[in-house]
């Protein structure tokens, strides 16, 4: 059934709200993205002040086999001619505000921004693919698009390039939101999903031909199969006993104020059982560089996937955090429980242990 459309769930105010940056994280972001040395202009020349295990990284990113003993001269040569035909192909699927940036380059391919003006999400994909270098110079960043990948900025119409990366953003957010509420969906359901809300009406075969494009140039979910599958799944083995769990299990049907929350996370952070863990994970120290938010995120993780609690206490082990007595343990055990009662399982297909209760959910 489609809802009363007013407009996409998720707009440029949407976007700019979630990706909101505290200033000092964005230039630790930004400056840990710079390549090493003075700004280059071809693309063999910048690819090459990177080691050999950050080009095989972006080798495995576009899928180019390279063997381990391969020089780096020649790897450097491989991958610029990857890039170079991949450019192109990638653009509409970059995010808008990328694409944005991209352009106020596109004459000479250089330019040099104070380091108080740039944000992390303007070069966040393009950087982390090796189709944008940034150099810190000083007061200011200097970004770079190599010489050899400028000609595919002209050769696009730029209102339809707009228009197709808009779309894709929107439909790469719902596939970050849904893979974070049910763990694993398939394009049916991402179809029926995006179709009650949505002005433009999809079909599951289009979701799987844009998803497949989508999910090469973003980390948070794999595209296989017609699956849309959370990174948190590392082998096509775990999706497969994960499915035969949950194979007689309807989705939860989210709201569209649920799509956007969990875009930004697996677990809902404003309900009760969240503030209240927050509220009694902050009386406590945490080791130097850790923050109780990943701590938080990371214990929502273990509720929603569902993890014995071996694996909370080894968390709460790594970020430092110890209990003084037996007391504050029961409290915290108490408090995962609430959090987990009240969390959207992936093996209940984004339906809370008590929902299922209530409706006698069959598995």
């Amino acid at each position: 059934m489609r809802e009363k459309y007013s407009g996409p769930v998720f707009n440029e105010q949407t976007f700019q709200g979630i990706w909101n940056t505290n200033p000092t994280l964005n230039r630790e972001m930004l400056e840990a993205a710079c390549s090493p040395g003075a700004p280059k202009s071809a693309l063999a020349d910048c690819l090459g002040l990177h080691t050999r295990e950050h080009l095989k990284d972006l080798a495995d990113d576009f899928f180019l086999s390279i063997p381990s003993a391969t020089k780096k001269n020649r790897m450097v040569e491989q991958l610029a001619g990857q890039l170079s035909k991949d450019f192109p192909v990638l653009l509409p699927y970059l995010p808008v505000r990328n694409l944005d940036f991209l352009w106020r380059l596109r004459g000479s391919g250089q330019l040099s921004i104070s380091k108080g003006d740039l944000l992390y999400q303007d070069v966040s994909h393009t950087q982390n693919y090796g189709f944008l270098f940034l150099f810190n110079t000083g007061n200011s960043f200097t970004a770079v698009i190599p010489q050899e990948l400028l000609p595919s900025l002209e050769g696009f119409d730029t209102e339809s390039l707009w228009t197709n990366a808009e779309l894709h953003q929107r439909l790469n957010a719902y596939a970050v939101s849904l893979s974070n509420l049910y763990g694993v969906l398939d394009i049916d359901q991402f179809a029926t999903i995006w179709n009650r809300f949505e002005a433009e009406v999809i079909t599951p075969a289009e979701v799987g031909d844009e998803l497949a494009m989508l999910s090469r140039v973003q980390y948070y979910y794999w595209y296989e199969n017609e699956l849309i599958i959370s990174s948190y799944f590392m082998t096509a083995q775990e999706v497969i006993d994960f499915l035969v769990k949950v194979k007689d299990i309807p989705y939860y049907k989210p709201s569209q104020e649920e799509i956007v929350t969990y875009f930004q996370s697996s677990y809902d952070d404003r309900s009760p059982a969240a503030n209240a863990m927050l509220e009694f994970l902050a009386g406590y120290k945490l080791n130097k560089g850790e923050e109780l938010e990943d701590l938080m995120a990371e214990i929502s993780d273990v509720c929603v996937a569902e993890e014995d609690m071996q694996g909370v206490f080894d968390l709460l082990d790594e970020y430092g955090l110890l209990f003084k007595g037996l007391d504050e343990l029961t409290q915290f055990a108490q408090l995962f429980t609430e959090l987990s009662n009240h969390s959207r399982k992936w093996t209940l297909r984004g339906h809370t242990p008590l929902a299922v209760d209530n409706q006698k959910l069959k598995r």
